[in-house]
């Protein structure tokens, strides 16, 4: 058996006893503490550690970090970092904004600061909501049950996620237009992105040509170039994958390397990259290549968060 085989079937290994780890953590559903619905942010943590993977814990919500580096054809070592996600339910699964009360208002910060005032756990930047530039300024905003701006960029992919903590992804065209932006089978929409593409759906791969076709992606996001890139994805119910690199991929290379760590994704999702590509793990930056660097201000975050109040 090569390496690389018995690397990859090793770090699959690892993968599945995380997670059946954290669902025999103690998730009893009669235990089960649920955030609001709002701009509020999550429990306050203590910062634990252990090594190999780092990882954070409570009775709520279990964490694992990773970061290594792999090759790129005509790029050479391209450095990454991801983390695998369970949480105990829906709710702490979340957005915030750089203004503490609205999606809509131009302004913005570094997602680090973002992460600290609502007790991040671990945060990834956006959709960068609040960026107005060319046609895409009318990008649809729904964040924590909230509409900010009610209006569509049509050629974009749009990620839903309800209140069970389920993606849905509506592919990019004029039937967007039409479809229920609050309800998606039968559920309540708590939060909606536009940027994308999507890169997996329903655990199959989105095929070359739409992925990197640039009349599916946001102005500037440049997917058939090689540059950072950050993207989210659902592994299973209450189960998350989020996962960033420094400049090296395009997107079928993202798509395909994110897909070699986590084969078992459903869903995939691209956010904003280049610069504001920003993982934050327990208060700091983890995808900085010079932690020396200014961090871009950007407009908002995903993040995820305890709910555990009992300490």
């Amino acid at each position: 058996m090569k390496k690389k085989t018995m690397i990859r079937i090793s770090l699959l290994a690892l993968i599945t006893m995380l997670l059946a780890a954290a669902a025999a953590a103690g998730f009893a559903e009669s235990e089960i503490a649920v955030l609001p619905i709002d701009l509020s942010g999550g429990a306050p943590y203590k910062q634990t550690y252990k090594s190999n993977p780092e990882s954070y814990e409570d009775p709520t919500i279990s964490v694992q970090f990773f970061k290594g580096k792999t090759d790129v054809p005509n790029q050479g070592k391209v450095f990454y970092f991801y983390a695998l996600v369970q949480i105990q339910h829906a709710s702490q699964l979340r957005t915030a904004a750089a203004d503490p009360t609205d999606f809509n208002r131009a302004r913005w910060c570094p997602a680090k600061n973002m992460a600290k005032r609502v007790n991040a756990v671990l945060a990834v930047n956006g959709d960068f909501s609040n960026f107005h530039v060319q046609t895409e300024s009318s990008k649809f905003c729904l964040r924590q049950g909230k509409i900010y701006r009610d209006t569509l960029a049509e050629k974009l992919d749009m990620l839903m996620i309800d209140e069970e903590g389920d993606f849905h992804v509506i592919p990019g065209g004029p039937e967007l237009a039409g479809i229920s932006k609050e309800e998606i089978d039968g559920r309540k929409v708590i939060n909606a992105f536009q940027f994308g593409p999507a890169l997996v759906l329903n655990g199959e791969p989105v095929a070359d040509e739409y992925v990197t076709d640039p009349a599916h992606s946001p102005w500037g996001a440049n997917p058939d170039e090689h540059t950072a890139r950050m993207c989210i994805g659902q592994i299973d119910r209450l189960s998350y994958f989020v996962l960033t690199c420094w400049d090296g991929m395009d997107l079928a290379q993202f798509r395909d390397f994110a897909l070699s760590l986590v084969p078992s994704c459903r869903t995939l999702y691209v956010l904003d990259g280049g610069n504001s590509a920003q993982m934050i793990y327990l208060k700091s930056q983890v995808n900085l290549e010079d932690t020396k660097n200014n961090a871009r201000d950007i407009g908002d975050i995903i993040y995820f968060a305890s709910a555990d109040f009992s300490r």
